[in-house]
């Protein structure tokens, strides 16, 4: 007998007692009952599901239609310099507007690519009304051209077959996207970039004691309101650029993460441009304009990834 004997009875006075004890972990796991993604998120959740759109987006073809919206983007861009340096041309103040234009253009591009957006601005040559306006209407279509591509690959994220918009429900949508993507990030960029004169004014207007902290103050509001923007932008693309409309709760996750590999893929796209790419080896003379391209192809993976993520989150059949 001895302890081959007590053993049964022992694991079945264990059992027993496991089984019958009111353990409160146990009884708080069994009564839990499932939140709200948005309040309730494990850090793991959130790293499998950024894994999880990495890898969407590799099986949706997103990396090729980035490409597209890279294009378009350069498209965009360099119309849109011309117009706005011949916008400020008109100012009597040039020289002021040029430098904080530079510092707000030296914000949002990677280090690198800054000198070419300038070379727009360090010109006193009046441009002709024409050329104005088609460079105007070459970046609003260029533009139209991102969002198109943008819209299909966000459908494909939500499984919804086909374009049941049609071709010219699709354009209208993207062009009407464009100012109202446009406005709220020129405001945060203006914010960002003219905030130095309010930082000079108001160095000049608050007592010595408080003037740090008034300046530390204005400086993080003035960023904050730029992340906030960002993310209420990319957000209202996410909202409105599929047919079948999202709620702000369910574009807002993809959003902020958008934003946040936005603001680290151009810091670290920068360094990298400064400290070790060589483009100008095989580019030549377009090597900002390649470094310029490889940024507006990873901003849009960006976009396009944040789109999976709002899809993971609340998936289709929770549409």
């Amino acid at each position: 007998m001895g302890l081959t004997h007590l053993l049964p009875q022992t694991v079945l006075t264990i059992g027993d007692t496991i089984t019958r004890s009111p353990d409160p972990v146990n009884r708080s796991l069994n009564s839990h009952q499932p939140c709200h993604p948005l309040l309730c998120f494990p850090m793991l959740h959130l790293v499998t599901h950024f894994r999880r759109a990495v890898w969407r987006a590799f099986e949706h073809d997103a990396f090729a239609t980035a490409k597209a919206g890279a294009y378009s983007s350069i498209l965009t861009l360099f119309p849109a310099f011309l117009v706005l340096a011949s916008i400020v041309g008109m100012s009597q103040d040039t020289v002021a507007f040029t430098r904080e234009i530079a510092y707000a253009i030296g914000r949002v591009l990677p280090a690198g690519t800054t000198a070419l957006a300038l070379a727009y601005f360090n010109t006193s040559k009046i441009r002709p009304v024409h050329v104005i306006l088609s460079a105007s209407l070459v970046a609003v279509t260029a533009a139209s051209g991102v969002m198109v591509s943008w819209m299909s690959a966000f459908r494909r994220a939500y499984g919804i077959q086909g374009n049941p918009w049609g071709f010219w429900k699709e354009r209208a949508m993207a062009f009407l996207l464009i100012p109202i993507a446009a406005f709220p990030m020129a405001f945060a960029t203006l914010i960002v970039g003219f905030g130095n004169q309010v930082q000079n004014w108001l160095a000049l207007h608050t007592i010595y004691e408080l003037r740090g902290a008034v300046l530390l103050l204005w400086t993080a509001g003035r960023w904050t309101i730029g992340i906030l923007t960002s993310i209420a932008v990319i957000a209202l693309i996410y909202h409105l650029a599929i047919p079948r409309t999202q709620s702000w709760r369910r574009v807002l996750p993809g959003a902020v993460l958008a934003t946040v590999m936005w603001f680290g893929a151009t810091l670290g796209f920068g360094w990298y441009v400064t400290n070790y790419a060589n483009y100008a080896v095989i580019y030549g003379s377009l090597a900002a304009v390649i470094a310029l391209l490889v940024w507006l192809y990873l901003v849009s993976i960006v976009v396009l990834i944040g789109a999976e993520f709002n899809a993971l989150v609340f998936p289709k059949r929770e549409m």
